[in-house]
């Protein structure tokens, strides 16, 4: 039901987005984790003005990011494990991504992108060596969706049945995908192609990960760089979304080409099925918004589109797998 009160928490949205990203910001979820605090004990710890402090907490209280009870601010009684810094599942990467700089002032020209069909920032997320990728890359704690194991469960038996597990990881970033499946198959070795500056910190991570000695970089546009092979298995993650059908299907003839006869291409991506509406299934609709005012062409593509496209490369048998756990959707095809 569309009323005022709707439309007032929609128009102010952007103050919870700014409480969220303040609080990450300051940390003041981490000493909470050993119990309840005060607003000056907060302010003390976040080297912050009192006032400030307790109205800060007061509203993350009132959006249940907090509890306040008897003057005193603790941590909600459900899924503080994302608030806390040294966790696992911390939330602040993600939050450092969605709710940037670059992300906020894009948002600010929609009216100009919705006119215009497309982003009319100068820079965007396809202009070349553009540094907001290094940030996503470094970003890597918050991006364990359960698509990378999802990844990792098809492709793991099919692997065991190669004489050889050469996988070429294009737009790598992070490297999660990869180095997942690394982990769990020995004998797969991962080029990943990026720009450098992003893969400085794949390869950090392949070191973390303790897999550094079966990585290799390579550096350049996933669209001119010579990609070498031919490869076993080729990595498509979160990257077809940004480009129209026609631009997404180029891109995929050149992983074709780059794989052995009978390899394989594994597609991560945001998708919607047939059956989908914006009311029934809102993210990937809402998904397409962010990709208006940062690309060109992009959008969520549909899960027909996405098997439409991998036909058309020249890959047989696409199927796709999704899990309660993952956030995308995982696509796999084989080149005959």
């Amino acid at each position: 039901m569309t009323d005022t009160k709707h439309l007032h928490d929609i128009a102010r949205g952007y103050v919870k987005t700014a409480l969220l990203r303040t609080a990450f910001e300051l940390r003041i979820f981490d000493p909470l984790d050993g119990g309840g605090l005060s607003a000056v004990e907060l302010a003390e710890y976040a080297d912050v003005h009192p006032r400030g402090m307790r109205i800060l907490c007061d509203a993350l209280s009132a959006i249940g990011l907090l509890r306040a009870e008897e003057g005193r601010y603790q941590l909600p009684e459900e899924g503080s494990e994302l608030l806390i810094s040294t966790s696992p599942s911390f939330f602040g990467g993600a939050v450092r991504l969605g709710a940037s700089d670059w992300e906020w002032d894009a948002q600010k020209h929609l009216v100009d992108a919705v006119r215009h069909g497309g982003t009319v920032q100068p820079t965007h997320a396809l202009t070349p060596e553009f540094d907001y990728w290094q940030e996503f890359a470094h970003s890597t704690s918050w991006f364990n969706n359960g698509a990378a194991q999802l990844m990792t469960d098809r492709l793991v038996p099919w692997a065991a049945e190669r004489d050889s597990v050469d996988v070429l990881d294009i737009a790598c970033s992070h490297g999660s995908y990869g180095f997942t499946f690394a982990r769990a198959e020995p004998r797969a070795t991962i080029t990943g192609l990026d720009w450098p500056g992003v893969l400085d910190i794949t390869e950090r991570h392949a070191e973390e990960l303790g897999v550094a000695d079966r990585f290799r970089k390579l550096p350049g546009d996933m669209f001119k760089t010579p990609l070498g092979g031919p490869y076993d298995l080729v990595m498509l993650t979160n990257v077809l979304h940004h480009f129209a059908e026609a631009e997404a299907t180029v891109l995929l003839k050149r992983a074709h080409a780059a794989l052995k006869p009978g390899g394989r291409i594994a597609v991560v991506g945001h998708s919607y099925d047939a059956g989908d509406t914006p009311h029934t299934n809102p993210l990937p609709f809402m998904f397409s918004v962010i990709m208006l005012v940062q690309t060109h062409d992009g959008e969520t593509h549909s899960v027909d589109a996405y098997r439409r496209m991998l036909t058309d490369a020249g890959f047989a048998h696409p199927s796709s797998h999704a899990s309660e756990a993952a956030m995308h959707r995982l696509f796999l095809a084989d080149r005959p």
